[in-house]
């Protein structure tokens, strides 16, 4: 794989499609987290129908285990090799037990009509969030059981949807043994931004210092700029670093102007990514939209016009995580 520098603007989305099983550590799924995620499914079709008026490209990101059809399927898929985190609270197959027989019953830790939604609306990439949700950063996290994670995650895509998956994102943005996901057939991940306080660590080495200025980075150009072209990577493997998180609405900390704020710092960079001939990355999860639909929606609306605008006036194109990683070659 060559590099080549890329010269035309673009406009990456990429999406951490997870449910319940990338927050089952703290958020129980009791009466008010079930109407959370209920929300979560009912802004799917939504976003979708969004992304295809703007004529928009997406990567969804998904854990593996959302591929599944039933409980017998997904026990099936489960790896032999599991990672035997030093943190027992975030071993997510301790849930299997509990798990329902499939998504009518549970629609919380399965999800094929709505990966079947992603896959028949254009432009969208289906891609992998690993098959377990799995920290590759954190104690007890080993090659092997990362290699045997990645393996169950891109046979079951393919298995039951007929999906080659390429693009990974790393949950939790714990960015590790890409050498391992190389062998395993990926071409591009979601690397971090270069600023000190968003590099990848796990949860018990991120200090409460570097979460605040992660935090106060969304309102205030703490990092600079975050635009870029696609980053050297691997020769197999190619880093397409995140710019900015589509931080959901919060009234403690957006009801004075924070929602502004935020905005405000995606669009100017957006432009300057436009202006520049360069790609600007931005993400989210799903489920973050049902924190506050109305004012959520209302700001990826104003992201999605703001890049129809960006690609009448400077040809900004609206690619995935695969055609990028494509681009470079």
């Amino acid at each position: 794989m060559s590099e080549s520098v890329v010269t035309v603007p673009r406009l990456v989305i990429s999406l951490d499609f997870e449910l319940h099983w990338g927050v089952f550590d703290h958020l129980r799924l009791d009466g008010p987290g079930r109407k959370y995620f209920d929300r979560t499914r009912e802004l799917i079709p939504i976003t979708l129908r969004r992304f295809a008026d703007h004529g928009v490209a997406a990567t969804w990101a998904t854990v593996g285990m959302l591929f599944a059809r039933d409980r017998e399927d997904l026990l099936a898929a489960v790896p032999d090799v599991r990672p035997a985190y030093r943190n027992a609270a975030l071993n997510p197959y301790a849930l299997l037990d509990g798990v329902g027989r499939d998504e009518s019953e549970d629609p919380y830790h399965y999800a094929p009509s709505l990966i079947q939604a992603i896959i028949d609306t254009p432009r969208q990439e289906m891609a992998s969030h690993t098959f377990s949700h799995f920290y590759c950063l954190e104690r007890g996290a080993t090659a092997e059981s990362f290699a045997a994670d990645l393996r169950a995650a891109r046979q079951l895509a393919l298995a039951n949807f007929g999906v080659e998956l390429t693009s990974l994102v790393y949950p939790r943005n714990q960015s590790h043994f890409t050498e391992v996901a190389a062998a395993a057939g990926f071409t591009s991940y979601r690397g971090n931004p270069p600023a000190w306080f968003w590099q990848a660590a796990n949860g018990e080495d991120t200090g409460s210092a570097q979460k605040a200025v992660r935090l106060l980075d969304h309102y205030l150009p703490l990092s600079g700029p975050s635009t870029g072209h696609p980053e050297g990577g691997s020769p197999d493997l190619a880093n397409l670093p995140a710019s900015r998180f589509l931080r959901p609405y919060l009234p403690r900390l957006d009801g004075y102007g924070g929602q502004h704020l935020k905005l405000r710092r995606i669009l100017s960079e957006m432009t300057a990514a436009a202006e520049t001939g360069r790609t600007y990355h931005l993400w989210w999860h799903p489920h973050n939209l049902a924190t506050d639909p109305v004012k959520n929606m209302a700001a990826l609306d104003a992201v999605l016009r703001h890049f129809s605008r960006l690609r009448e006036r400077h040809g900004m194109e609206s690619v995935t995580m695969q055609e990028l990683s494509h681009a470079r070659q």
